[in-house]
């Protein structure tokens, strides 16, 4: 790493640490971060969702929000996701509760699918355990004891691996061959949520998707660190040149005092080097001058028996230069200005209080963005999870109150008769279609008498779960004529016939729909006042119309036109009348939900058993996926396709013409590209051997079935082994040595050209 680098990594933790032991004289990231978490979080952040009719999905975002003290923990949150440019949140049950947690860039790998979606986490953090007659040792320094332990978590959807080791862990390259087995305990945990309960966030998305993030400070660290040394160089002389200095035409010791009454004359002892341990030594090398508490000389105050040609006087030098100190502030500014903040300590650009509130919105519309980015591709998605396995232990523990019996899902491998499995399969999805049935008919039957059975957890199904998050309260509060010049806006638009839960987001910009129209329950005496006025405006109209006789029909009245029929106006007043005294909620399906990719209830099951899963595909590249244009089918040949010389799919009698079948191609949407920049978790080794492993090549193939490589056959390599050689029974097939065949192609194989 070089040196740049490391400065300016120590700038970074620094400021995201709050280390003070750091050698920073730069205060700009520290200035950015303290006013991007002022501008974040405001008066304070709240977490609701769009949909609560039950009002109990409130009080658990409360409930989860207060036990892990975000409030608390945010402003670190945020100093870690600026400067690292990407984070991971994650949680877990807890009790009756879930534990949040945050790792910043160097603590967790996020590997995905091809569709994006993250295929499993590697998570690693440290903690301190007080053990019985632990030595002092092995306590963790600066901390209050305790012995330091590392633990790293492998999360996928069917099960969570622990290692826990005294030594340092690392994360393993997968792709390293020799990558040594970690140290420390592990142990396998079956995920109880079927799903990877962890959101990543990214800060900076690059233009190509949403692979890596970029870090606040990262592209200008050249600029910072420039700054950095202008301010150390300006701290130099202000040390240096700060003091001023004596000139005179008189001698030193004519001018100078002979030190403070404490001092002492040097002695034969000190100017030997010897000194007392209870006072400094005498020892200087200018007899009768000593320096004062704080380094500097005496000078009296009043200087006798001048001469009229002797000079006396200090000599204040520039510390500091006007040219380069407007530099730096100029540069400083500049800095500020390209990562989307103000510099709080320019006069050009904060002259006056009036312009305070319009110069910072520059600020509030980048923080914005940050705060987007954290909370409502963050946090809000976290909290979804949550709220939807709530949901899902409501369903499972009111099923099992209600004395319903949950269909057990059959197993595959389980069954030695694909037809039994088959039938097996077809009486389950029965039984639990009448299941979910049965449920929903004592579900609706249970809201309607508002009685729910004792023994229920978890939160009632509610149609979309959505979170959505607000700021409490805001910077600069807002006066009281700022707030009755809203309410004139507001009075205004209703006047103009606009909806009073649009013409109230003016008033009150921070509640949705639904609270507005919850505030609107009372009676708008005003509203009905200019309502009915209108009402009799148009009732007096049509009297009058009645009264006057049509120019072009004498024996009929005016009101007789049908163009100038004016009912439906009687009918528009009372409609709008009608909707201004009966507001309400609306109910949001959860059709449009982000939901995670979940296990299947036979996964769940196998998870349950600590059996692999079979359902859950795991990862593959998309140009090796079975089916493809050139991709491997079941014999090693191009999938639905063969060779000339050999029979084709259907039977080996066929004609060359019939042997050769055309393209077949897959659609778009059964081949997904993964994104730009993600790395892909082809490494699971749990899964089973019915599906294609890393690269698309399958695990039985991989152990010698038809189709897979003997790499130590003398025929495949023989470069490399020789003939005859040592074969491996667990990387191929071939036969092991004495058993009459001496590293020779397995028939098997040998057969496939006949």
């Amino acid at each position: 790493m070089s040196t740049n680098s490391t400065q300016f990594q120590e700038i970074l933790n620094a400021a995201k640490e709050k280390r003070g032991d750091l050698p920073v004289d730069t205060m700009i990231v520290s200035s950015h971060l303290a006013q991007m978490r002022l501008f974040i979080l405001r008066r304070g952040v709240e977490f609701f969702c769009e949909q609560d009719s039950y009002a109990g999905r409130r009080e658990f975002l409360k409930k989860v929000y207060e036990s892990n003290m975000l409030d608390m923990k945010l402003d670190s949150i945020i100093d870690y996701f600026l400067c690292d440019g990407q984070g991971l949140f994650y949680f877990r049950p807890s009790g009756d509760t879930y534990q949040i947690l945050y790792f910043p860039k160097d603590s967790y790998r996020c590997y995905r699918d091809q569709n994006g979606d993250i295929e499993h986490v590697e998570l690693i953090y440290t903690f301190a355990v007080k053990e019985p007659n632990m030595m002092d040792v092995y306590a963790v320094p600066g901390k209050r004891g305790g012995r330091k332990k590392y633990i790293k978590l492998k999360v996928y959807k069917d099960r969570i691996e622990q290692t826990i080791s005294n030594e340092k862990i690392d994360f393993a390259d997968s792709g390293n061959a020799m990558t040594m087995q970690q140290p420390g305990q592990t142990e396998v945990l079956s995920n109880s949520l079927g799903f990877i309960p962890a959101v990543e966030v990214f800060n900076h998305l690059d233009c190509t998707g949403e692979s890596t993030g970029t870090g606040e400070f990262d592209w200008m660290a050249n600029q910072i660190l420039f700054h950095d040394e202008l301010v150390r160089n300006v701290r130099k002389n202000m040390k240096f040149f700060g003091n001023p200095t004596l000139v005179s035409s008189r001698p030193r010791h004519d001018i100078l005092e002979s030190g403070d009454e404490g001092s002492m004359r040097p002695t034969i002892s000190s100017q030997a080097g010897f000194y007392a341990m209870d006072r400094p030594s005498t020892r200087t090398s200018q007899p009768g001058f000593s320096a004062g508490v704080d380094g500097q000389i005496k000078v009296p105050r009043v200087i006798a028996n001048l001469e009229p040609t002797d000079r006396v006087s200090y000599m204040t030098p520039d510390a500091v230069s006007g040219d380069q100190n407007m530099y730096v502030k100029q540069y400083r500014s500049e800095i500020r200005l390209a990562l989307g903040g103000v510099d709080d300590l320019d006069f050009n650009m904060a002259s006056s209080a009036y312009e305070m509130k319009s110069l910072y919105g520059r600020c509030a519309a980048t923080a914005e963005k940050k705060a987007r980015a954290l909370f409502e591709y963050g946090l809000c998605r976290l909290f979804a999870m949550m709220i939807q396995h709530e949901e899902y232990m409501f369903e499972q523990s009111f099923a099992t109150a209600m004395g319903l019996v949950n269909p057990e899902p059959p197993l595959q491998e389980q069954f030695q008769d694909i037809e039994e499995f088959e039938k097996a399969q077809l009486k389950y999805q029965k039984d639990q279609q009448k299941f979910l049935n049965t449920r929903a008919k004592l579900f609706s039957a249970s809201i309607e008498s508002g009685q729910i059975p004792n023994g229920v957890t978890g939160l009632i199904p509610d149609g979309s779960s959505k979170v959505n998050w607000r700021w409490t309260g805001e910077i600069f509060e807002e006066d009281s004529q700022g707030i009755l010049n809203n309410s004139i806006v507001v009075r205004n638009l209703q006047e103009l016939g606009v909806d009073s839960i649009e013409a109230l987001k003016y008033l009150f910009p921070s509640k949705t729909d639904e609270e507005r129209a919850a505030m609107l329950t009372g009676f708008p005496f005003r509203m009905v006042q200019q309502s009915q006025q209108a009402f009799n405006s148009f009732i007096g109209m049509i009297g009058q119309l009645y009264q006057l006789p049509h120019p072009q029909m004498p024996n009929q009245p005016l009101a007789a036109d049908p163009n100038l029929d004016i009912t439906g106006f009687l009918y528009r007043s009372l409609e709008f009348l009608r909707k201004e005294l009966s507001y309400s909620g609306k109910y949001k399906p959860d059709d449009g939900d982000r939901r995670p990719n979940k296990l299947s209830d036979a996964d769940r099951k196998r998870s349950q058993l600590g059996l692999p899963t079979r359902d859950e595909r795991p990862v593959q590249l998309p140009s090796s996926a079975p089916g493809t244009s050139g991709a491997p089918g079941s014999n090693g040949l191009p999938a639905n396709g063969g060779p000339a010389s050999f029979g084709g799919p259907g039977s080996s009698s066929e004609s060359l013409a019939g042997s050769v079948p055309g393209t077949q191609r897959k659609p778009e949407y059964a081949a997904s590209l993964p994104g730009p920049g993600v790395i892909l978790g082809v490494s699971d080794s749990n899964n089973t051997s019915q599906y294609p492993g890393q690269l698309g090549v399958t695990r039985a193939e991989s152990m010698g079935q038809p189709g897979a490589a003997d790499l130590r056959a003398p025929s495949f390599n023989p470069g490399l082994f020789g003939p005859g050689a040592q074969p491996n029974p667990a990387a191929g097939s071939a036969k092991p040595a004495g058993s009459g065949s001496s590293g020779s192609v397995p028939k098997s194989k040998s057969k496939r050209g006949k």
